[in-house]
């Protein structure tokens, strides 16, 4: 049976996130934003890092329910991406099994390296398939750059006996959706209000979170979620 990679294109929370390995510059500052975004079944997860507004490296965590979950790391060098790396989860012949990819690009955007693996399988990967990692590298990182012109981030906290604690520092924080949810997604708020986890995109204003997009709500997530860190230098 023909095997198809599935590389699922969405994106999700951000928060207490520990900084990727960046190349060392001490002119210019080392910025990272946070983002997310929930397509259909499919929630992810960006970290973003960037220098004189170009990319540095890019982190994202993805959850797509029955399709399986994955980590990615992507690193640029002087604007160009040159190295991906990704771990998870892939549903294939109806079971989830473990997969890895690892593509290295050299300074013309060419795949010179490349190894894919899934379950046991060693298994090339398409030039549609590479062309695709490209493209979702682009998208993750201008969701980030839209939610970020937005005045727009991730933010993610628990939920104690009513009260959100914004992951962060701690720090509690009065929360309020606009636009305002639906009834249904308010009652599913509302049972994770005495111990549960959330992730929004919104704007934290002194005590007050204004979430503009619910991405994800856990009542057995043991900590807040941070970069994946795949490639070193």
């Amino acid at each position: 049976m023909k095997r198809l990679l599935t590389f699922l294109t969405v994106s999700l929370l951000a928060g207490c996130a520990s900084n990727p390995t960046v190349p060392e510059n001490n002119i210019t500052p080392v910025l990272t934003h946070t983002g997310g975004q929930s397509l259909g079944d499919s929630t992810s997860i960006y970290w973003f890092t960037s220098q004189q507004n170009r990319p540095v490296s890019l982190a994202d965590r993805v959850m797509a329910g029955d399709y399986g979950d994955y980590r990615t790391d992507y690193r640029w060098r002087d604007g160009k991406l040159r190295e991906i790396k990704r771990e998870g989860r892939q549903l294939d012949e109806q079971q989830l099994k473990p997969f890895s990819l690892h593509v290295r690009y050299d300074t013309l955007g060419n795949a010179v390296f490349q190894r894919y693996t899934l379950g046991d399988e060693l298994i090339p990967l398409g030039s549609r398939q590479l062309q695709q990692l490209l493209e979702e590298a682009e998208h993750g990182t201008d969701v980030v750059k839209q939610q970020r012109k937005d005045d727009q981030s991730l933010v993610q906290g628990f939920w104690k006996q009513g009260q959100f604690y914004r992951c962060a520092d701690q720090r509690p924080l009065q929360v309020n959706f606009t636009p305002v949810l639906p009834d249904y997604v308010q009652q599913q708020v509302q049972e994770h209000q005495q111990d549960g986890y959330m992730a929004v995109i919104g704007q934290v204003r002194r005590s007050t979170l204004t979430a503009k997009t619910l991405l994800m709500l856990a009542d057995d997530q043991p900590a807040c979620l941070t970069a994946p860190v795949l490639l070193t230098n």
